[in-house]
């Protein structure tokens, strides 16, 4: 294939401690050494005001004049909401997605539904949100090809649209090659405890409605009475209100909270728990899922995002959650890593030379 010149446009800005930045980044280096000319840009930080609804348009704006600055380019990918009438008019354009956006949507109206008193701003996310899958759904349809993350927002992407399917495909994540080097060192290290002594179980993410914080506090009901040392971090929460299980496992010295950590912090706090527990409503892909894995973790996992994808090659790794309600110790016992094909699989080499694929095959129509 020749070379192709590529824009890669992450709505956060390019840092690697946002998920969406990290993969664009990521992505762009992949195609890089394939020979392309592909840059990662972000239109943040945008200058401030605006009005609640119009971050989104704003960014849009940026885009364009970006293009207009410094294109022509054989393709843009960028997410679906921001595939304008413009964008689509200056080349060929890849909608890819990073997250589900109108399920994030969704999880989040569901959980302002349920709580009483109803906030007095629920409305006005509810015309928001509405907006918004508007944008959505119309940037998918101007885009050329609409790239998503994973098998399972594929296949519900093919249901709810199915007016979408002939330019449906798929990808999938992996970490990059510091932190795939830094979490090998704790894998090699790592060594099964005696369940006995206490399960040490894992928590990452942020605390908001898809990544199902009610799940895992109904969870932590079980923990709380369980007559053994089991224990729970909840780590990169930000600030949070704990409810009454929660506050007595706290009390009990069995639930740590880190309201933040850097990245040079991880492989310590892998280090530090023997399993993962993932319990998102919706999801993009879950980092964190990688994270764990290459930590040497079983991961006890609800089945969105990357999870099924990744426990297609890991079966031993990736088990349904919850966990049992005593778990012994050969349950702690992984895949081999290597014999499985996840690292040849889950690497942004691979990743890019189907991204390559995909792309020629569709610009040689």
């Amino acid at each position: 294939m020749k070379p192709l010149r590529l824009l890669l446009v992450s709505h956060p800005p390019l840092r690697p401690e946002y998920g969406a930045a990290q993969l664009a980044i990521e992505l762009a280096a992949a195609l890089c050494a394939r020979g392309h000319d592909a840059s990662a840009w972000s239109p943040e930080p945008l200058p401030p005001g605006g009005h609640w609804g119009g971050h989104y348009k704003a960014q849009r704006r940026a885009i364009e004049r970006h293009l207009a600055a410094t294109g022509p380019f054989d393709a843009i990918d960028l997410p679906a909401l921001s595939v304008s009438r413009r964008v689509a008019a200056a080349s060929f354009v890849v909608a890819r997605s990073i997250q589900p956006d109108l399920l994030y949507l969704a999880a989040s109206l569901r959980s302002g539904f349920s709580r009483r008193p109803l906030s007095p701003n629920l409305a006005i996310e509810a015309v928001r949100a509405t907006r918004l899958a508007a944008a959505f759904r119309a940037g998918a349809h101007r885009a050329d090809l609409v790239l998503c993350l994973g098998s399972v927002e594929r296949e519900w992407m093919a249901r709810r649209f199915p007016r979408l399917a002939p330019k449906l495909v798929s990808y999938v994540a992996a970490l990059g090659s510091e932190d795939r080097s830094a979490l090998a060192e704790v894998r090699a290290h790592r060594s099964i405890r005696n369940p006995e002594s206490g399960i040490r179980y894992l928590w990452l993410g942020r605390w908001v409605a898809h990544k199902g914080p009610r799940l895992l506090l109904d969870w932590s009901a079980g923990l709380a009475a369980n007559d053994r040392r089991d224990t729970l971090t909840i780590a990169g929460c930000g600030e949070i209100a704990l409810e009454d299980v929660a506050r007595d496992l706290l009390a009990a010295g069995r639930l740590r909270i880190v309201e933040r950590y850097g990245r040079a912090e991880l492989p310590a706090l892998l280090a530090a728990h023997d399993v993962g527990l993932f319990t998102s409503v919706a999801e993009g892909w879950g980092l964190s899922l990688h994270e764990m894995i290459e930590s040497g973790m079983p991961i006890y996992a609800t089945p969105v995002g990357g999870a099924p994808d990744l426990a297609a090659f890991l079966p031993r790794t990736i088990r349904p959650f919850p966990p049992p309600e005593r778990i012994a110790a050969p349950d702690l016992a992984i895949d081999d890593l290597a014999a499985s094909g996840y690292f040849e699989h889950f690497s942004w080499p691979r990743i890019a030379e189907d991204y390559e694929r995909q792309l020629s095959e569709r610009l040689s129509r």
